[in-house]
């Protein structure tokens, strides 16, 4: 019986020297599939058939993924090009297009989809997305090039859209000073700074006359921060590693030029300043047995200042980022806690659950955040991939009730044979609409199409 034990044990240390001491690599970044989906969806009162050709590629440190809509209007017969209209127009068909891993590669750069971006170790800016619903889809770019092993730059911009004005940039040098020592602890040491701006001067009048902008971003939104982080602990089972962070959210001058003007239209009330806060946290990454389960879970505290939100530049802050900044006013100080827990388990289903819970949450005027994302391989020919994410939430028992607090992207399918499959794409969001207003766009597209593995 000793002697069998010894052998698993002898095969399981064998197994695991077989890989690389890197960060976990996921078998969902390298398919290959050729998707074509034909089906019917209904956009506001109009009803539309057609296609979605959704290629997805991974070759080497190369990625590509493309989404062509050619959506066709049941009444009159005519194609669709409302997703065209604004920005980077036809471009959008481009969901994302990558070199390298971030973080685990030199060289790393992706155009598209910044959908589950962070900036650092994401107090600024993290689970940010540009991409909240189809009409208003971005193109944006992310970066990550480290020089030599010590001197990196990140870097996210949000929405490439040649109309000469400055959106979103997030920016974040930083320093690994011992990188190319062999000190145990301290060679992994890094030191960054972060630095968020965003001009968005966005107007447009609508064909029903209804005038949208971004008031308070024309002049300058901006925050900062530092940090500091590294690795305690590194073996072929465990990565432990510690950060600690600070930022400052600047005081935007036209959201307080308004608080002054017109304090009774602030339900939080009419105290508005710089705000800042700090962040302390633990991360694990853990795998066993040739990568057949990883578990990666974080855990950290946070202390809020007045007119602070953790991670303002989140999915939140495209929805309407004029709501999310009036969001900082009368915000109180308090403090709370972040976590995260994700598993992959055979290489077929991967799961993570992301919750900022405050304190004392019935008193807090910031709300929790709760965030989900569930992808799988095929199980039974059954798949499904998606996202959920929800804010502002004062009662967890309304977690996963859908309204203008919330953002979701489901879709599950089963696979028909060789070549083709079934599914239903479901979408829920609280946006911009194509008359200038805000509300629920809520689609749900069942289909047939095309799916091939390469």
């Amino acid at each position: 019986m000793k002697t069998t034990i010894r052998i698993v044990l002898l095969a399981i240390i064998f197994v695991q020297f077989g890989y690389a001491q890197d960060e976990f690599e996921s078998s969902f970044d390298k398919e290959n599939t050729l998707s074509a989906n034909f089906g019917a969806t209904t956009i506001g009162d109009q009803t539309f058939v057609g296609f979605r050709v959704q290629p997805e590629f991974s070759i080497g440190k190369f990625g590509l993924g493309l989404d062509v809509p050619l959506l066709f209007n049941t009444e009159n017969g005519e194609l669709r090009t409302q997703e065209f209209n604004n920005g980077v127009g036809v471009l959008r068909m481009v969901r994302y297009l990558r070199y390298g891993r971030k973080k685990k590669d030199a060289v790393y750069a992706k155009l598209g989809d910044m959908t589950g971006e962070q900036l650092g170790f994401g107090a600024l800016l993290g689970n940010y997305s540009n991409a909240i619903s189809f009409e208003r889809r971005k193109v944006g770019i992310s970066a990550d090039l480290l020089f030599k092993k010590t001197i990196g730059l990140e870097a996210i911009y949000s929405d490439v859209n040649f109309d000469g004005t400055q959106k979103l940039l997030a920016l974040r040098p930083y320093y690994k000073p011992l990188a190319k020592t062999s000190i145990p602890i301290l060679k992994t040491l890094e030191l960054g700074v972060s630095y968020v701006s965003d001009k968005d001067n966005f107007e447009e009048t609508t064909e029903a006359g209804v005038t949208s902008n971004t008031t308070f971003t024309r002049d300058g939104n901006s925050a900062v921060g530092v940090d500091i982080g590294m690795t305690l602990l590194k073996n072929v089972l465990l990565k432990l590693t510690w950060d600690a962070q600070y930022a400052k959210l600047n005081k935007n001058e036209a959201l307080a030029e308004d608080v002054n003007m017109n304090p009774g239209n602030y339900l939080n009330g009419n105290t508005y300043d710089d705000g800042s806060g700090f962040a302390t946290g633990l991360e694990a990454q853990f795998r066993f047995v040739a990568n057949v389960f990883h578990l990666n879970a974080r855990i950290e505290r946070q202390w809020y200042g007045e007119n602070y939100i953790p991670q303002f530049f989140n999915f939140a802050y495209e929805i309407n980022k004029d709501a999310r900044l009036t969001e900082l006013v009368g915000a109180e100080k308090s403090q709370g806690i972040y976590g995260r827990l994700g598993s992959e388990i055979l290489g077929l289903v991967k799961i993570e659950g992301e919750l900022i819970l405050p304190d004392d949450l019935e008193k807090s005027n910031r709300g929790a955040i709760v965030g989900l994302n569930l992808q799988t391989k095929e199980i039974a020919n059954f798949r499904a991939r998606g996202k959920y994410v929800k804010g502002q939430l004062s009662d967890l028992g309304d977690a996963f009730k859908f309204d203008s607090k919330s953002l979701a992207n489901i879709l599950v399918t089963y696979r028909i044979n060789k070549f083709l499959e079934a599914g239903v794409d479901y979408q829920w969001t609280y946006a911009e609409k194509e008359d200038g207003t805000f509300g629920t766009v809520n689609q749900v597209r069942p289909y047939v199409g095309v799916n091939i593995k390469l």
